[in-house]
């Protein structure tokens, strides 16, 4: 049995640091897209607001590209900060009616409450880590989104200036 539980203090503590590197990573996250969205402000203001002059159809085609590229981002904001949200973090018991247990019982009931205890906060982190990726991964995947508009974005204004 010591050998379950010194296993399971093992992959407890290897589920603290994913859960540690996701919310690191959520925090990265957040913060360089708030940048992103920081300069999607400055570009609507480019040229007296140029990407909303919608006199041709390159203009319009850019000003569709500008609209996709804020809406993934904007998206991928809300999610990077749902990725952040503070929720509960699973620990393992350590309370007074815990210690005062392990204090009184025998080697094999202490060594059952230990790995019990383990099981159970090991399924709750897992499970917290899940939900903490899957709103990052969104993010990421909007990011991309965003991306690939603002690099259409980029070549339409190019074009435009070009043909001006």
């Amino acid at each position: 049995m010591n050998e379950s539980i010194t296993y399971l203090k093992d992959r407890f503590k290897e589920e603290q640091a994913r859960f540690d590197q996701v919310e690191n990573k959520s925090a990265k996250f957040f913060t360089a897209v708030s940048v992103l969205v920081a300069g999607l402000s400055a570009l609507a203001g480019l040229k007296n607001g140029i990407l909303f002059q919608l006199q041709s159809p390159i203009a319009i085609l850019a000003f569709v590209s500008f609209a996709v590229a804020a809406f993934a981002i904007a998206c991928a904001w809300g999610h990077a900060l749902s990725a952040l949200s503070i929720k509960a973090y699973p620990n393992l018991p350590s309370n007074r009616e815990t210690a005062e247990y392990l204090k009184v019982a025998n080697e094999d009931e202490r060594n059952k409450h230990l790995y019990n205890c383990y099981i159970d906060t090991l399924e709750k982190l897992k499970t917290s880590i899940d939900e903490k990726s899957k709103p990052l991964s969104l993010a990421y995947s909007e990011i991309i989104i965003g991306a690939s508009a603002f690099a259409m974005l980029a070549v339409l204004i190019i074009i435009r200036e070009l043909t001006a």
